[in-house]
């Protein structure tokens, strides 16, 4: 039988930003999701032909982590409220027709629940779906809200989690004719859904929440740093008041050092003022963007301190005037050259522990 719940009692994602988070009440939560061996730098890619993001990420590199986060005089940060586009009424009624909607689509042993602005379906019972969206997509939802975001979604996002390959490929060929897909999920724009293999881990599910959310704060993002910012949510860490969001070394770093030793990485501004993220470097594009933001949020940057939100803020700003983002670097490290980010920037990887 098809289940749609919708819990109509329980706090909303909106509802909670501005509250005290019952997680920094819980011990710290590390999960390891996935248990595929990865040979250390395989690269396994799909391009977003089908509407979505570079997601295949190895899942023995995933973890994402609570930890305790304090703001920067040394207390606990609060997470701000945002304010709504639309009414809350109205979006959920939105979110009850499109898991209405989902369901039926889905058919005979799938089960769609209502989290607003969220609606979670697939082959997992009810339960199932509200852990991944109570331990996983809520947390770092809040937390890229508090860090980025000043726009929150007005309309559903459909978030659809099969348990295993051949019922993640059947419902993308049943649902959007997909086929040759990512065998760990993608995201399609148009459609405002995610689809994840959840077999594989959850490192994926972040990487396209950060899609899905952006979209609605910052549609014009330039590919580099949406699929950086993406990627750095692929292994993070969550702070326990939700108000930060910390990406952690993964699976992308060998590779890279690897091209950097061998003096093949090209310049900084080459990769950003390229419009072709998804060219013939695409593997090398995902851990160049994707470090660059690590180093934008590292104290190790010549800022010496973490100044990600701050780019993300002035990139969102310039970008009629800036659309690549070259001047916002220029703007962030003004007292340094490109040829000095570009050798801080390559100490700060060759640093770096796999």
């Amino acid at each position: 039988m098809v289940e749609v719940e919708t819990r109509p009692n329980r706090k909303s994602f909106f509802d909670r930003l501005s509250q005290s988070n019952p997680l920094s009440q819980r011990p710290l939560l590390l999960l390891f999701l996935g248990t595929l061996p990865i040979a250390a730098g395989a690269i396994a890619f799909s391009r977003r032909a089908t509407g979505g993001g570079d997601a295949s990420t190895p899942s023995s590199e995933i973890a994402v982590t609570l930890v305790d986060g304090t703001s920067d005089d040394g207390n606990r940060a609060s997470t701000p409220s945002r304010d709504e586009a639309v009414s809350r009424p109205s979006l959920e009624t939105a979110c009850r027709e499109t898991a209405a909607e989902i369901a039926e689509r889905l058919g005979e042993g799938c089960n769609a629940i209502v989290r607003a602005p969220f609606v979670l379906a697939g082959d997992l019972d009810l339960d199932e779906l509200d852990h991944w969206h109570e331990e996983t997509i809520a947390p770092a939802a809040r937390a890229m809200a508090s860090c980025y975001f000043d726009t929150s979604p007005n309309e559903p996002i459909t978030v659809l989690l099969f348990s295993d390959r051949a019922a993640y490929d059947r419902q993308a060929r049943s649902l959007y004719g997909d086929k040759g897909i990512s065998v760990y999920g993608y995201y399609k724009p148009d459609e405002r859904a995610l689809l994840l293999n959840i077999g594989t881990g959850g490192g994926t599910l972040v990487h396209e929440l950060t899609h899905a959310l952006i979209d609605f704060d910052f549609p014009a993002v330039p590919d580099w740093f949406n699929e950086g910012l993406a990627s750095l949510h692929e292994q993070c860490r969550i702070h326990r008041d939700e108000a930060g969001i910390d990406g952690q070394v993964n699976w992308r770093l060998p590779g890279l050092q690897t091209t950097i030793r061998a003096g093949r990485l090209r310049s900084l501004e080459a990769m950003i003022r390229d419009d072709d993220f998804r060219g013939t470097e695409v593997g090398l594009n995902y851990a160049y963007a994707r470090y660059f933001c690590l180093f934008l949020q590292s104290d190790q940057n010549p800022r010496r301190r973490n100044v990600l939100a701050e780019f993300y803020s002035e990139l969102r700003a310039h970008q009629a005037s800036d659309p690549q983002g070259l001047n916002v670097v220029g703007r962030v490290f003004s007292d340094q050259s490109w040829a000095q980010l570009d050798a801080a920037f390559r100490e700060f990887v060759l640093e770096l522990k796999p």
